[in-house]
């Protein structure tokens, strides 16, 4: 489930605008990983949690000798019953890896999902935990999909209780875009 069409989804969006200025946009994503899936292959193995995907990992992206890296995991962890402190420093190490190259990293906080009140509780945790660790570079996308008890908001759901529909992804597209635009965290170009 998802847009309607590709080009409608926010990555889609993120390509269209980023062609239209020259830059290139590079979607290593594949759905269901959690931030296990996205440290680095050197990262010492977690008793019972998944263990790096060397192919979409930020190794993989490094890889590409990107300009800068959009680190998105919106959801999985919590839905799988890892906890903030886990998700956390998983991005958080995430992005040392890439700063360590000189790399800036935006991170996509949280998504509404329909799931368990106590995972659901923890999405805004994590998300005030990146903001104050990641300042400018963080995209706060939780607060205008959500609905009052914590899920997806109806007018943003794909029919799943996970995943966007195309104004879902509108309004993700339209967030990354203003981080980006503001120069907070790394000047695209015009």
């Amino acid at each position: 489930m998802g847009p309607s069409q590709r080009a409608l989804g926010w990555v889609g969006r993120l390509q269209a605008e980023a062609g239209a200025r020259g830059a290139q946009i590079t979607n290593l994503a594949i759905g269901g990983t959690t931030t296990y899936h996205g440290l680095a292959v050197h990262t010492a193995p977690v008793p019972n949690r998944p263990s790096p995907h060397g192919s979409i990992n930020i190794d993989a992206a490094l890889a590409l000798n990107p300009t800068l890296v959009l680190v998105a995991y919106p959801s999985n962890d919590s839905a799988n019953g890892y906890t903030a402190d886990e998700t956390v420093r998983n991005l958080l190490a995430i992005r040392d890896a890439a700063a360590a190259r000189g790399v800036p990293v935006l991170v996509q906080g949280m998504q509404p999902r329909n799931m368990s009140h106590g995972a659901r509780a923890l999405l805004p945790q994590i998300d005030r935990r990146l903001a104050a660790a990641i300042g400018g570079c963080f995209v706060e996308v939780g607060s205008a999909m959500a609905a009052p008890d914590g899920g997806i908001n109806a007018l943003y759901d794909a029919g799943d209780g996970v995943h966007l529909n195309d104004a879902g992804h509108a309004v993700l597209f339209a967030r990354i875009k203003a981080v980006l635009d503001s120069g907070r965290c790394v000047r695209w170009a015009p």
